[in-house]
């Protein structure tokens, strides 16, 4: 009876960790197709600390500096949040207060720091000439997901989990 206990928990987390391996494949895949991007789609969120997150899943172009603004529209004014092409600057109340980090394999993501949408808005971002635009109404802002953020962060964490879950495995058995 207890060889047959050990074997259902061993099964059970194997079926756990394939579960797991397929649930959070989508975020590890690096799809090489560079002219398909119709499942990159660009995000705005709003983090537990107030800041508000912009990504951006736009592919730079091959053998071009790689230039990125992101910017919004309240009805009919662009405002420049932040750049780093050269002879453009953002809106002064944005210099001191937004972050923008590179992501792999492509991509960038903004953050605005302690930033609250007043109204609906819509985002947009530019990658060496290259542009996507998200409209945001202020009723269906989202909160970020931690764990998506955590596990985009940390791909390595699910090759370490797989070993750990086949060596529990076979302990169990």
């Amino acid at each position: 009876m207890r060889l047959l206990k050990g074997q259902l928990a061993a099964v059970n987390l194997l079926v756990w960790n394939v579960a797991l391996a397929v649930l959070i494949s989508p975020v590890l895949c690096d799809d090489d197709d560079d002219d398909d991007d119709s499942d990159d789609t660009m995000t705005v969120c709003q983090e537990e600390d107030k800041d508000l997150r912009v990504t951006c899943p736009l592919r730079p172009k091959p053998n071009y500096h790689t230039e990125y603004e992101f910017s919004m529209s309240k009805g009919s004014k662009e405002i420049i949040i932040n750049t780093n092409v050269s002879g453009t600057m953002p809106e002064p109340k944005f210099r001191h207060n937004t972050r923008v980090e590179q992501l792999e394999p492509y991509g960038f993501r903004l953050t605005m720091m302690r930033f609250t949408l007043t109204e609906n808005t819509t985002f947009m971002c530019k990658v060496t000439k290259a542009e996507m635009r998200l409209f945001v109404e202020l009723d269906s802002l989202q909160p970020c997901s931690a764990i998506s953020l955590f596990l985009q962060s940390y791909p390595w964490l699910l090759t370490l989990l797989l070993p750990f879950g086949i060596i529990q495995l076979m302990e169990a058995l």
